[in-house]
């Protein structure tokens, strides 16, 4: 006796009809009798009164469609729950840029701490490539550079990144709070390959035209792990997001420009598809949205402390001075 005799019978005992059932089936109507009269033998009972008018149950019939609709039932809750495991299996995730920045290391530790069975595949892919990713179902969801210009795809902004320069460690400029832009005039530059980002390359580009040089390319890259390694090795200076100084490095340091770049600041952003979404996504967009919103508190605790700080600071001065 196999799964779909058990469809059969509920079939027929729906319809009261075997033409009607082979319809709903999509079979024709001489294997479905056949399939019947196998199970009956098989049961060794009658579960169908068949005349030329009209199909009736018989007792054994209707208690045997009572248990097979039960089972059916059952059937379709273990598939059901065999592809939401499948589904809750992996989860593909794509970065733009070091995957090891402490904003994505909060995301990653939150979201495996609460879903420890999923297996977390994590690839290096240009913003652009992203999209095109996300189209396609080869990632689930990533961290791109914004502004990426697709209706099917929803972004949410997780990071606000002031542009800064990375230069190597004993630069004469490091010693400097803000380094001028004109300064960088005679420097070496690694820059991002423009098709990586084309509204990100043309704004560094105009920005240094309008204070009198032209930019002095030296070296391309296509990720933010290159253009560190190359900047460390005395190879040039680097435009970068200032949230690179997160990670503390002693061989790269960054600094802010000056006048700052509003312009050219750099939005990361969550991005994943609209449609359709799954219920392993949204597990992950909640997961990113809990830990932005906690570090969100975080750094307001802090600006709280630091006024707070200055605040007593300056009546120690006023008592002092009086």
């Amino acid at each position: 006796m196999e799964l779909r005799h058990f469809r059969y019978a509920v079939a027929v005992a729906d319809s009261l009809h075997f033409g009607l059932a082979a319809q709903r089936l999509h079979i024709s109507q001489p294997p479905l009798s056949q399939q019947i009269r196998q199970l009956e033998e098989e049961l060794g009972v009658k579960l169908f009164h068949r005349t030329k008018r009209q199909v009736q149950l018989t007792e054994a019939g209707r208690m045997f469609i009572a248990e097979a609709r039960v089972i059916l039932a059952q059937a379709d809750h273990a598939l059901n729950v065999a592809q939401r495991a499948g589904e809750l299996g992996q989860l593909i995730v794509a970065v733009a840029g070091p995957a090891d920045s402490p904003i994505f290391v909060d995301i990653f530790r939150t979201f495996g701490a609460r879903h420890p069975s999923v297996r977390i595949a994590l690839r290096n892919i240009s913003s652009a490539q992203q999209a095109e990713a996300l189209r396609e179902g080869r990632i689930h969801a990533g961290f791109v550079v914004t502004p990426i210009d697709d209706p099917a795809l929803a972004t949410e902004t997780i990071q606000r990144s002031p542009i800064a320069i990375a230069l190597p460690r004993g630069h004469r400029l490091a010693a400097r709070d803000h380094v001028p832009l004109v300064e960088l005039a005679d420097e070496r530059h690694i820059m991002f390959a423009r098709h990586l980002g084309p509204q990100f390359f043309d704004a560094i580009v105009g920005a240094c035209r309008e204070v009198g040089f032209t930019l002095n390319v030296v070296h391309e890259v296509d990720n933010l792990h290159t253009a560190r390694a190359l900047v460390a090795a005395g190879l040039g200076v680097c435009f970068v997001p200032s949230s690179l100084q997160e990670e503390r490095s002693t061989a790269v340091q960054i600094r802010h420009v000056k006048p700052r770049l509003p312009h050219v600041d750099l939005h990361l952003a969550l991005v994943y598809r609209r449609q359709p979404l799954s219920e392993l996504v949204q597990l992950f967009v909640d997961a990113v949205r809990d830990v932005m919103h906690a570090r969100g508190k975080r750094a307001r605790s802090r600006q709280l402390a630091g006024r707070a700080a200055n605040g007593s600071t300056s009546r120690s001065r006023s008592a002092r001075a009086s």
